[in-house]
């Protein structure tokens, strides 16, 4: 309808989305995290909660390396076991055609 005939419904209006996108970058708060506990050092005074925290930190990074290390060996055994398998039905198939 035109701007200047009035009418019984409303006309809806454009909605304007305000969005700011937030980027976290881990090695950054990881790097500012260390800082602060060098800073803390340096000055004599580190808390028992950060040094906790910093324990934790450290369990959880082994942890997940190994658990890392372990999946990739299985990952591995899986496709040797795979491997072995493909080969040993290719030679009864190769020994059905052959003999049969």
């Amino acid at each position: 309808m035109s701007s200047g005939i009035p009418s019984m419904f409303k006309t809806p209006k454009h909605r304007s989305f305000d969005y700011k996108p937030m980027i976290y970058d881990e090695q950054k708060e990881r790097k500012k995290e260390l800082e602060q506990l060098v800073e803390e050092q340096r000055s004599g005074k580190v808390a028992d909660e950060h040094r906790a925290e910093r324990l934790r930190g450290k369990l959880s990074d082994k942890w997940s390396a190994s658990a890392r290390k372990q999946r990739q060996s299985q990952s591995a055994a899986q496709g040797l076991r795979l491997l072995t398998i493909l080969a040993a039905l290719g030679v009864l198939v190769w020994l059905f055609f052959n003999i049969g």
